[in-house]
């Protein structure tokens, strides 16, 4: 048999786990991996009981939960933000250097999400939101108010409270 890494005939080859791809090598290549002595798609159980009997395995048996997906809290800008953002900023009668200063990014910057050539950061749509008054996410509901900078504010000015 031959070697997947150097492809030297030998009589034996043993399982080894090298850059996260298993390979059938030689014992003079399976030195550059991990050698799989039992190999299972199952994770092993050590410990623990079984639920029938009424008591729950140990905490590090216990299949771990899936992660949530970054995916699934994604935001999407809806598809013509730039003509959003620039009817608004010429509603206000504001310059595009003007706004660009007060949301903090370059002029150029501003011109090109205007323009659709440039989808803006997270941290820069909830700028022009709030200075714009606009939604520029698909599905969003949440509008900004106008208050006083010197106001007060408590905490339920800062929870959202969800209507069922």
């Amino acid at each position: 048999m031959q070697c997947e890494l150097c492809g030297k005939e030998t009589a034996k080859l043993l399982t080894s786990r090298i850059e996260g791809v298993e390979m059938q090598v030689c014992e003079d290549c399976a030195k550059f991996g991990t050698t799989i002595q039992n190999y299972s798609r199952m994770p092993e159980v050590k410990g623990g009981r079984s639920r029938r009997g009424g008591e729950y395995p140990s905490s590090s048996s216990r299949p771990k939960r899936p992660r949530k997906d970054l995916f699934d809290t994604l935001k999407i800008v809806v598809e013509d933000y730039g003509n959003i953002i620039k009817q608004a900023r010429e509603k206000r009668g504001q310059t595009l250097k003007e706004l660009a200063k007060q949301v903090g990014i370059k002029e150029s910057t501003l011109h090109k999400i205007e323009r659709n050539e440039l989808e803006p950061e997270e941290k820069y749509v909830k700028r022009l939101e709030k200075e714009l008054k606009i939604t520029l996410y698909e599905g969003s509901s949440e509008e900004y108010e106008h208050g006083t900078s010197d106001k007060e504010y408590t905490l339920g000015d800062m929870i959202k409270i969800k209507k069922r």
